[in-house]
């Protein structure tokens, strides 16, 4: 029997050095904004295509409880991560979420998968 399909991953890479996005983040959200920020992409590499749509409440939900965080705070830091193109902007005003460079360090490994490297939802 084939393996099925995946389209999660197991780890991502966590440089050492962080680009200007981390270091604003964490400038406005302290170390709230950096757990933030490592918890949702965690989130989006468990998630199926990598996409993670929070117009569903469970979603919220489960996205507050992982970051520990009020609503209100992981939206103000989801706003701040569209607005610096961590996230697709677009794709955050129907509130999902999206990283293209986070998906992008996983073509090589999509490459040796059965399934497609995802892509960015409609």
């Amino acid at each position: 029997m084939a393996r099925p399909k995946r389209n999660t991953v197991d780890y991502f890479p966590h440089a050492v050095k962080h680009q200007k996005t981390m270091y604003i983040v964490e400038e406005k959200y302290g170390n709230d904004g950096y757990a933030f920020w490592f918890k949702l992409l965690e989130l989006l590499g468990d998630t199926d295509g990598h996409y993670l749509d929070l117009s569903n409440k469970m979603n919220w939900k489960y996205l507050t409880a992982k970051t520990k965080l009020a609503e209100e705070k992981c939206r103000e830091i989801l706003d701040l991560l569209a607005e610096l193109d961590a996230i697709d902007p677009e794709l955050w005003k129907k509130e999902g979420v999206w990283s293209q460079n986070f998906v992008n360090n996983f073509i090589d490994l999509y490459k040796k998968r059965v399934s497609d490297l995802p892509r960015r939802p409609d």
